[in-house]
């Protein structure tokens, strides 16, 4: 507990030091107040020695936390580490710079499939390379509240991203270094493990054995999510026990003493953690297992939570920023929630079902506030999962992985890695049908950071009912009432909003009314699907629909559209519907007329139908109102569906402003519609992206906007917004989610403001 205290306060010093929210730091700050309370005289003095301690650690390394480049190089010389990736035509590597062993990224495009081979022969860690490159700053969060790479990039200390116009053998040489030994080791083991196992088992034997998921199936993984059970399939505390546990007992069965064993288990430690990636969850098992088997050795008793402690502490020294990592935060939360449930909630349990299932509920309960903030859902399903697939894997599959992987150095292992292929098989399938379920998932959408704290409050509280109460019911239903309050705040905020959301280039709005009487999607973006080669062809990869809007609808606690309305039959605006509808359902779809026909539309039609979810024509003149604002069809009239001139143009009255949402209307369009009607609006969507063939002076006159949004991608290949475009709107506020990410207007009644993902420098 001595331990625990001082990481408290570390903690606490620390993100003071890196200044980070102050409603974390006062938090925390409370909290370790608790602690010291009931903390004796020697407790406090290394409570607050600690305090001290880590405040000018923190100072250091946040004063210290720069770059030594400016962004303007051009010439580098850098050598390759262990993070390798080919994946079709691009290379992905973590590099250090060698005169300041600054830690970069490179991503370079293979030009052909001659070249990636040569490349894959030539590249490994150590690897020294002169090249020229382009440096640039990784990409930012571009919609509120998604994942932000250059934030992530920075707590890595990484803040430029290379992108070199060649890679030469001729100017790369290979450093036999020992640093660089255990990387190559490592990518040696990996290519044996695909190369022997088959598939799938030889991605879960990556993943297992040796940390890596690059090569992870994108729907099983999914499903584990979904399940709440994906850090099964990453290396834990349990995986490093079991592979501990079951090379301490081949050890001792092979005659040698547990002296030797356990001096042999504490070089294996360090070693493994380096061979797995050393990620923080790695680091911290590999700790604190190995300083209690030295402990044992020396005869000294280091309970759990101790090493714990120690773990925490050491890490938090060599690099505070760790903090900010949701893997080092879910690691260490679940593993002291267990750690300290051992004494008296574990206990009470009468067997090993009992057990499994008390592990699980403490490891969600803890897990909660990071996983709402992170994720924006927490899966209902996960300890009813859990008595499933632990077992499986850390009694059956982890065992044999890695038999079937030692082994296959001597003899055949085929019987042994089809038979655990077929195992596992089954169990993915099992998997697939059980994340399907209606209830597996909640959706809670992201709260703000006052609501996490409380969200952290309700946990510990949850915690200390189950240990004075001798149940679990209370603790559940504590939980359950606060999921049950983040959901209704998400879908019932009394807020209002219309958003652009930032896709690149094209097209998706979002409209949530007040008191949830409306949420309606206007466009989904997409990209255009382009043939390639074989070897170019990449796994997975960047989808619009998957990695930006759903989250985003999840973000906001959506699980179902009351309407989604697709402009017209473009890539760029309903390319990525039928990938959002796999996700978020909706009530019904409105087409431009006419349009069904269309290639990228069938797709749509085929999810919409699977779902059973209504299609149906939005014509000219079509109103509806709801929530107190006002809706109304201002064209097409005709179903003879010729492209950007027969989008959807949708008028609408919301948080005391009208709006004008063009699709991709045209000049043509735009002349007709000034012959109809005669309306003045507070905000326009800029017609197709700012091209020059839409917004015409005349138009923008006749509408008189105070405010203009164009949604079009990050230097763009056509140029848009065009510079005849932004003279017309000359006198017009203009919102870009090139320059601005996500633009949002968030209105109560009449009254609304505008606030935007990117601050443009």
């Amino acid at each position: 507990m001595q331990l625990l205290r001082m990481g408290a306060a570390a903690l606490t010093s620390t993100l003071a030091a890196l200044e980070a929210p102050y409603l974390i730091i006062f938090f925390l700050f409370a909290l370790s107040c608790l602690l010291w309370i009931g903390a004796g005289r020697h407790h406090r003095m290394l409570m607050t020695g600690a305090l001290v301690v880590f405040y000018g650690i923190g100072l250091f390394h946040q004063t210290h936390h720069m770059s030594h480049f400016t962004g303007d190089e051009t010439e580098w010389t850098v050598v390759f580490s262990d993070d390798l990736k080919m994946d079709g035509d691009r290379l992905n590597a973590g590099v250090d710079e060698v005169f300041t062993g600054e830690n970069l990224r490179l991503s370079y495009r293979m030009k052909s499939e001659e070249e990636k081979q040569q490349l894959a022969s030539m590249i490994s860690p150590g690897l020294t390379c002169r090249i020229r490159a382009e440096a640039v700053k990784p990409n930012e969060a571009r919609n509120t509240g998604e994942f932000n790479y250059r934030t992530y990039l920075s707590t890595i200390h990484t803040f430029y991203i290379l992108s070199p116009e060649s890679i030469s053998k001729e100017h790369c040489t290979i450093n036999d270094s020992i640093h660089y030994a255990p990387a190559r080791w490592r990518i040696a083991a990996l290519q044996h493990v695909y190369n022997l196992f088959p598939e799938p088992l030889n991605s879960t034997a990556a993943a297992l054995l040796f940390g890596d998921r690059t090569s992870s199936s994108e729907s099983v993984n999914e499903d584990y999510e979904q399940l709440g059970i994906v850090h099964i399939l990453s290396i834990s505390g349990l995986h490093v026990t079991m592979m501990t546990g079951l090379i301490f007992f081949v050890l001792i069965r092979a005659g040698i003493t547990r002296e030797q064993a356990r001096f042999i288990i504490l070089i294996f430690l360090p070693l493994y953690a380096l061979l797995t990636g050393a990620s923080p969850p790695v680091v911290r098992a590999c700790f604190m297992t190995g300083s209690i088997i030295a402990a044992i050795s020396s005869h000294v008793l280091l309970t759990p939570a101790s090493a714990l402690g120690a773990a925490f502490l050491v890490m938090l020294a060599f690099d505070p920023y760790l903090v900010f990592q949701a893997g080092f935060q879910l690691s260490y939360v679940v593993t002291l929630a267990l750690v300290l449930s051992s004494g008296v909630i574990l206990k009470r349990s009468r067997n090993v079902i009992e057990l499994s299932l008390a592990v699980s509920v403490i490891s969600q309960m803890a897990a909660l506030p990071f996983l709402i903030y992170h994720f924006s859902e927490l899966s209902i399903i996960a300890p009813f999962a859990n008595l499933l697939f632990v077992p499986f894997y850390s009694v059956i599959m982890m065992p044999a992985l890695f038999a079937a992987f030692v082994l296959s150095f001597f003899m055949p292992v085929n019987l042994l890695t089809d038979l655990a292929n077929l195992f596992l098989k089954m169990m993915d399938s099992l998997a697939a049908k059980m994340a399907d379920l209606p209830f597996a998932v909640v959706v809670t959408g992201q709260p703000d950071m006052e609501w996490i704290l409380i969200a952290c409050t309700v946990a510990i509280s949850s915690f200390i009912l189950w240990e004075k109460k001798e149940t679990i019911w209370y603790s559940l239903i504590l939980c359950g009432l606060l999921i049950g309050v983040l959901t209704g705040l998400s879908r019932f905020s009394s807020e209002g909003e219309v958003t652009f959301i930032d896709v690149g280039q094209g097209d998706s709005i979002f409209i949530r009314l007040p008191y949830g009487k409306g949420t309606y999607l206007i466009d989904t973006g997409g990209r255009l699907p382009f043939e390639k080669e074989a070897w170019a062809d990449r796994s997975g990869g960047f989808s619009v629909g998957k990695d930006t809007v759903v989250p985003f609808l999840k973000r906001k606690g959506v699980t179902k559209l009351d309407k989604l309305i697709l402009t017209h039959a473009d890539y760029d605006h309903a390319g990525a519907a039928a990938e959002v509808l796999s996700y978020i359902s909706a009530d019904e779809i409105i087409i431009s007329p006419g349009s069904a026909n269309v290639d990228v539309m069938k797709e749509i039609l085929a999810a919409a139908s699977d779902k059973k979810i209504r299609v149906r024509e939005g014509f000219e003149g079509e109103q509806w109102t709801a929530g107190g604002s006002f809706f109304h069809f201002l064209s097409p009239n005709d179903r003879n569906y010729e492209g950007n001139n027969d989008s959807l143009v949708l008028y609408a009255s919301i948080g005391g402003e009208n709006w004008l949402f063009t699709g991709d209307f045209e000049e043509p369009g735009e002349q007709e519609f000034q012959k109809k009607y005669k309306i003045d609006v507070d905000w326009l969507k800029v017609g197709h992206h700012g091209s020059r063939t839409s917004t015409s002076d005349g138009f923008v006159k006749s509408i008189k906007p105070e405010f203009a949004v164009i949604s079009a991608g990050v230097d763009n290949r056509y140029g848009h917004p065009h510079k005849e475009v932004l003279e017309n709107l000359s006198g017009v506020y203009v919102y870009r989610t090139d320059q601005h990410g996500s633009i949002s207007y968030t209105f109560k009644g009449e009254h609304g403001i505008v606030s935007t993902a990117i601050q443009p420098e």
